[in-house]
């Protein structure tokens, strides 16, 4: 199941489409009950916003969990026939009215909603779950709210709470309420080479996204999937301050434990399991050489050397 745009919506079978509605950001708890009502109902079709385009929220940046693609396949994952990511500077005037009749009845020919209680649509995110309904009766769907989700402690599961616990180094608790393990799913590019040639711990590096949630800097224990196998590593995020004086845009490095390959120019899913310390400056290249051993030792010691981490 490939992103489509939403024009490519014909249904010339008249199958019965459920359409789930929201943003999706991170796909936590919460959404997965919204998809899974979806799935029960028909062909799940997601209606979202492309979250590239949402930095432009009401005039401010919006951090987002997870780009596009890792979006997607989440949403795959979890059973969606069909992703409509829309850009949202295409809808942001669009009043609720016309939302429900010409994008959902009209275009996407849609028999089922399932939108969290929360939901709001509409220019200015005027309209409500009741407006919803309302419009649901006079366009021919039907409209199904999910009730918000909370964790152990009864705090509502948000995107905006788990981008909080990420960014704060909680990732065991973020991975909870996230229903798999945060991943990381960029290219690795080529990078100064030090990991191979100096500290003796080649790393893949990769890139955040320029709006994306960057986890707390700090080192990790990860895994990394490599050919279907998730290989054992550790996880460096941040600027790299022994190596840059701090100078640069926070990356993610990973040692693969035990491997060896080339992957610059490969698309690596890493996934984030435990935090295990800060991202700190070393006064001597040495100096880190000898940390980075010991965070491998803790890290095995901490987690199995093979497995799967938490997946959707």
């Amino acid at each position: 199941m490939k992103q489509q745009e939403l024009q490519e919506a014909p249904n010339p079978e008249r199958r019965r489409i459920a359409a789930a509605l929201g943003l999706f950001d991170g796909v936590h708890l919460g959404h997965r009950q919204v998809l899974a009502q979806a799935v029960s109902m028909g062909e799940c079709h997601v209606v979202t916003f492309a979250s590239e385009t949402m930095p432009q929220k009401q005039g401010r940046p919006l951090q987002y969990i997870y780009h596009d693609e890792q979006k997607r396949r989440l949403l795959t994952a979890c059973g969606a026939d069909a992703v409509f990511a829309l850009p949202f500077g295409e809808l942001a005037e669009l009043d609720g009215e016309r939302y429900c009749k010409e994008i959902l009845r009209e275009r996407l020919q849609v028999d089922h909603v399932v939108a969290g209680e929360d939901f709001r649509f509409g220019r200015n995110a005027a309209c409500t779950p009741a407006d919803l309904q309302r419009f649901g009766r006079k366009y021919g769907f039907s409209v199904h709210l999910i009730p918000q989700v909370r964790d152990e402690d009864g705090v509502p599961v948000s995107s905006s709470h788990i981008r909080f616990l990420l960014e704060s180094g909680q990732v065991t608790k973020a991975n909870r309420l996230l229903g798999a393990d945060y991943q990381i799913l960029a290219h690795v590019i080529t990078g100064n080479q030090l990991g191979s040639t100096v500290l003796g711990c080649p790393t893949a590096n990769q890139p955040f996204e320029p709006w994306q949630c960057v986890p707390h800097r700090g080192v990790y224990a990860s895994f990394a999937e490599i050919n279907d196998i998730w290989v054992p590593a550790i996880t460096n995020i941040g600027v790299r301050p022994t190596v840059t004086g701090g100078n640069a845009e926070p990356i993610a490095e990973t040692h693969l434990i035990g491997w060896s390959g080339e992957l610059v120019g490969r698309l690596l899913p890493v996934t984030l399991c435990r935090f295990l310390r800060p991202e700190q400056h070393f006064e001597s290249l040495d100096a880190l050489a000898v940390q980075m051993q010991r965070d491998i030792r803790n890290r095995m010691r901490l987690l199995p050397a093979e497995g799967n981490p938490g997946e959707a």
